[in-house]
């Protein structure tokens, strides 16, 4: 195994952590009991592409402020990338070309794990893992890679092309994907979450104005009690469905699709 930790902590209390992954998972744990920020950046391998990324990779804390840095993996945007996720709407293949001369090699990702083509080794993937303080807040980018956060979140700003969120509960968010799925339990706050190929999903939402957009995907929410504003769904390709706003003339429901079906209840 190849690891990397944040050594010390500058500061006590909650957080804002500013995380660049291009490959890989990132897990988010907000533990209650936390004083400190810990973070580790690993992999399986003891060698490779994915440990040599992991070495190279960036922890630090200055202040309030948390940032994780991870390289691209070497040899991990040239030639073909394969990504398969599964998720709530099914299987999700997508392929990226890089910059290419001559004969390409192949690249397949499955859930994270990278398997190199031409019968070459297999890879691990690359693991972060962040605990937080309550009250953190988490901004994210990244191209291929998925977010998993546990406990109940302050913030999240998300910047993603191939990658999927996963997450329990979140006070804001702000999410603008491509291609991945977008799975909250719950929103307090405000939700303003738009991607072109995959489905969103917020269980109980309480908030005061959200705002959900997919081209190609499925919209679900549920309206809590605590609910009020405008709720927007639109979807291009796919259904909308909206739980607990009817009669509800605090809110403003707008919810629209292209090709597909609209239940309001």
């Amino acid at each position: 195994m190849t690891s990397k930790n944040l050594s010390t902590s500058a500061a006590v209390g909650s957080v804002l952590a500013d995380i660049t992954c291009p490959m890989g998972t990132v897990r988010v744990t907000v533990d209650p009991a936390a004083t400190v920020a810990r973070a580790e950046v690993r992999t399986d391998d003891t060698t490779g592409p994915s440990a040599d990324a992991v070495t190279k990779s960036r922890v630090s804390q200055d202040g309030q402020r948390l940032t994780i840095v991870v390289p691209a993996v070497e040899g991990g945007a040239g030639g073909v990338t394969q990504t398969i996720v599964t998720g709530r709407g099914g299987t999700r293949v997508t392929q990226i070309f890089g910059n290419v001369t001559g004969s390409v090699t192949g690249v397949t990702i499955v859930n994270g794990q990278v398997i190199a083509g031409g019968g070459g080794a297999v890879s691990s993937g690359i693991e972060v893992l962040v605990t937080l303080p309550a009250g953190s807040g988490v901004r994210m980018n990244s191209r291929n890679a998925d977010l998993i956060v546990t406990g109940l979140l302050a913030a999240l700003d998300l910047d993603t092309h191939n990658g999927s969120l996963t997450a329990g509960v979140i006070g804001r968010v702000q999410v603008r994907g491509h291609n991945g799925d977008n799975d909250i339990q719950a929103v307090q706050e405000w939700a303003d979450i738009e991607t072109h190929n995959g489905n969103t999903y917020i269980g109980t939402y309480g908030g005061g104005a959200a705002r959900l957009i997919t081209h190609n995907g499925n919209v679900e929410l549920s309206a809590a009690p605590s609910a009020s504003g405008r709720i927007e769904a639109r979807a291009y390709n796919g259904n909308v469905r909206l739980r607990g706003v009817s009669n509800r003339p605090e809110l403003d429901v707008i919810a629209k699709t292209r090709n597909g079906h609209v239940s309001k209840h």
